[in-house]
């Protein structure tokens, strides 16, 4: 398993509402159709920065949940899209949940 880790920082408050907007219409509905991806997208308006965590199980299932990003891409290659002011790559070597209800 493996984390990628992506922010965008200073955005400006049109690419922040930008990229809201994309995650929730093209990225979110992408990996909900993936297996072996999750994601959480952050976003701290105050400090203008958005931040993606993203849990793979592998390469394969997270090239597979971009392949389908791209697809949705693809339908309005116009769009304004924020690109990422850093991106990092983490193994995941320990993992903690709750069984608290």
């Amino acid at each position: 398993m493996f984390a990628m880790v992506m922010s965008f920082d200073d955005e400006s408050d049109d690419d922040l509402e930008a990229g809201i907007e994309h995650v929730r219409e093209e990225v979110v509905p992408a990996f909900e159709q993936s297996r072996g991806a999750q994601g959480w997208w952050l976003v701290d308006r105050e400090a203008r920065r958005r931040v993606t965590v993203l849990i793979c199980d592998s390469d394969d299932d997270l090239q597979a949940a971009f392949a389908r990003v791209q697809e949705a891409r693809a339908k309005d290659p116009d769009r304004r899209r924020p690109a990422p002011s850093s991106v990092h790559r983490f193994e995941i070597y320990g993992v903690a949940t709750s069984s608290r209800t």
